[in-house]
């Protein structure tokens, strides 16, 4: 639109019209993220301010410039550009103009380093006097002070500069209430500062601080509110041309016959979305080679009947895949009737990986001795979530919402395979509450033509675990009554503490179904070799590493291993890549066990238990998949009652727990639930789900 009426003003050679068309062709191109032809647009309505010696013209050529070079990461143009605004505000008494100007030149300051340079800029355009007010004045420049004092480390300052900027800003917002949901999304989207940040990133940051600083309730007035905007930003997407609505239609067709004519426009559509599809595969071909090469358990999406057996397995499946790359991220998403898509996310490695280890951290701090995280600690680790969300789900959101999905497969990839995603929050719901969720490794090892296992009081278990302390290891006190409780449900053999060893485990596996393992554990990660120095704790206090898991016998009998122990913890470098998680999985599974739930962190004694405890129960319905049954499970803690003290133990790998703990302080004594993510989250089911 923009396009054609530069075109009508330069036909009636109309010179005031030609230059207001040119800049917006330039806004255009700067919200597109496109700061070259936002530079050559500007330029163009410059030089006719000039010639026609307009001179609003020529204020709006220099802040459209001024934001140009300002992407282009140009500091001196981008300044030179913002002096000239301010210098022409000066010269016709435009007090208000020269705000907007002063908070431009603010704007350049904090984007190129210079904060203190920022803050005095933004102070200046604070002390402009306008004789008439407008609704949510000067919002914007506290923000940027916010932004500012939150870049030296001066959270203080920042919140009170931030909550003046939500306060105003606030009442902007409150003026689009009742108009269409569009125009009310322009608002959260509105571009607010360099680098397309927007409104709405103000906000989070705002919350964020709070958060930081304990102010919970107050962060929690924010984060209702993107909450809210979340949910109607959700609802307004179109659900027509969904790839997954005609995945159904394909398979709805093939099994009722539908006429030829009908089949064959349908074929079309799926063809048409899977030639884009293998297209941009083709862009990371070297990459999926190279990826594949270096870690077994990495699905090849080049597989399409692989991934569309998968779906189809179990009605109400779709299939995500996240692709890292160093400068972005692709979602492959495949859905029934073998409809397959690349999703595109602006998001480099290292930015996710900061996400990651955001995450990450808050659950390193719950694993801590004598910690005990609570409710309050909830909103910290909802806001972490949410970042990871946005990255992995939010993009397929519409697709999600729009169609009958109720059973997420993820083939995960590099530091991805660090999150659990039942626990990504979408600001009102964690992903589990919604559907349930297993991860799969290689094609060649995910097998979803078995049978369920159909868990009944004659299925054969193997329970195998450690209670008493072993190798300067803390005990593990819940680990005899979660083996008991197996028992009491299912048939079977227990070995604990000295009986469990390599032996007890290779002599008495055949023929089981079901094969639990509740001791100390760790998936360790070493340069040298990815994999080996994983391992299971056994009651003699030796490692069972790789090497000896290989040694087992054919477990194809096995429906399902459980690592009531095994975690994997974050390294400090973000180019980990998450391979010896799946690295025992991949073992057992070679030998051929269908599937294995193992912890990405190191687990509560106790909530572990429970959580066992209820896996196991729902299981012998017979009524559940495994990956339903450990859905239900993992509710059960996340909206239940059940309290916990202070004094329960960590199932630790490695002696990070000494034996003799220290007394517990009062604070951490204090009562609570399992809500939190720590509690429930961390065991994840790799193979099939059925």
């Amino acid at each position: 639109m923009s396009q054609q009426a530069y075109s009508t003003a330069e036909k009636l050679q109309n010179p005031q019209w030609e230059g207001m068309s040119l800049f917006l062709l330039a806004f255009v191109h700067f919200a597109k993220g496109e700061p070259q032809k936002t530079v050559e647009m500007a330029n163009q309505g410059l030089a006719i301010s000039q010639k026609t010696r307009m001179v609003w013209l020529e204020m709006l050529a220099n802040v459209v410039l001024s934001l140009g070079y300002g992407d282009l990461n140009n500091d001196q143009k981008a300044m030179e550009s913002s002096q000239a605004l301010l210098t022409i505000t000066k010269k016709v008494k435009s007090p208000r103009d020269e705000k907007t100007a002063l908070t431009l030149i603010g704007n350049i300051h904090r984007k190129f380093g210079r904060k203190q340079d920022a803050i005095n800029a933004y102070k200046q355009a604070l002390a402009i006097k306008v004789s008439a007010k407008s609704v949510g004045d000067d919002s914007g420049i506290y923000a940027g002070l916010g932004r500012a004092y939150a870049d030296l480390n001066q959270p203080e300052e920042a919140i009170k500069n931030f909550r003046e900027a939500f306060t105003r800003a606030e009442e902007i917002r409150r003026g689009f209430q009742g108009l269409t949901p569009d125009l009310q999304a322009s608002f959260w989207q509105q571009i607010a500062d360099f680098d397309r940040v927007k409104t709405v990133d103000i906000y989070r940051q705002y919350a964020e601080l709070l958060l930081k600083q304990g102010r919970t309730a107050e962060a929690q007035q924010v984060l209702d509110l993107i909450n809210v905007r979340d949910l109607r930003e959700a609802r307004s997407q179109a659900k027509n041309n969904s790839l997954i609505a005609l995945g159904l239609k394909i398979q709805e067709c093939e099994q009722k016959k539908c006429p030829l004519n009908e089949k064959s426009q349908l074929l079309d559509q799926v063809e048409a979305i899977n030639t884009q599809y293998d297209q941009d595969l083709k862009v990371i071909e070297e990459e999926i080679r190279t990826r594949i090469a270096k870690d077994d358990g990495s699905f090849d999406p080049r597989y399409k009947s692989k991934a569309k057996e998968i779906v189809e397995a179990q009605p109400g499946t779709v299939m995500i895949s996240p692709f890292v790359l160093q400068d972005k991220m692709w979602l492959l998403l495949t859905t029934p009737g073998g409809v397959h898509k690349a999703f595109e996310v602006e998001v480099s490695r290292e930015e996710l990986g900061k996400a990651v280890q955001e995450f990450r951290d808050l659950m390193k701090h719950c694993e801590t001795p004598n910690v005990n995280c609570t409710n309050a600690d909830i909103p910290k680790i909802q806001l972490a979530s949410k970042k990871l969300y946005d990255l992995l789900i939010k993009p397929l959101e519409p697709e999600l919402k729009a169609n009958p999905v109720n059973h997420l497969v993820f083939a995960l990839d590099r530091v991805t395979r660090y999150v659990p995603m039942s626990a990504l929050y979408d600001g009102k719901q964690y992903l589990i509450e919604k559907y349930s969720v297993q991860n799969i490794l290689s094609s060649t090892l995910t097998n979803v033509e078995q049978s369920n296992l159909q868990a009944t009081k004659d299925t054969q278990v193997l329970a195998m675990g450690v209670s008493e302390s072993v190798a300067g290891l803390n005990r593990l006190p819940s680990v005899q009554s979660e083996i008991d409780n197996i028992l009491k449900i299912y048939s079977g053999l227990k070995f604990l503490n000295k009986e469990f060893d390599f032996r007890s485990l290779r002599n008495n596996i055949s023929g089981k179904k079901i094969l639990h393992l509740a001791t100390h554990g760790e998936f360790v990660s070493n340069k040298k070799d990815k994999t080996y120095e994983s391992f299971i704790l056994s009651g003699r206090g030796e490692y069972l590493t790789i090497p000896r898991i290989k040694k087992l016998p054919d477990l194809g009998k096995v429906h399902l291993v459980v690592l009531s122990a095994c975690r994997s913890a974050l390294a400090d470098s973000l180019e980990q890549d998450g391979i010896e998680i799946n690295s025992t999985a991949h073992e057992f599974m070679v030998k051929g066990a269908k599937s294995v739930i193992a912890s990405l962190w190191l687990v509560d004694d106790p909530s572990t238990a429970k959580l066992m405890q209820d896996f196991y129960k729902n299981l012998a319905t017979g009524k559940m998949t495994k990956s339903q049954a450990l859905r239900q499970a993992q509710l059960s803690m996340l909206k239940g009652e059940k309290t916990r003290s202070g004094d329960d133990e960590k199932r630790a790998p490695g002696g990070l727990v000494p034996v003799a703990q220290p007394e517990h302080s009062s604070k951490n004594r204090e009562a609570t639930n399992y809500s939190h993510p720590y509690y429930w989250a961390p065991f994840i089911l790799i193979g099939n789900g059925l």
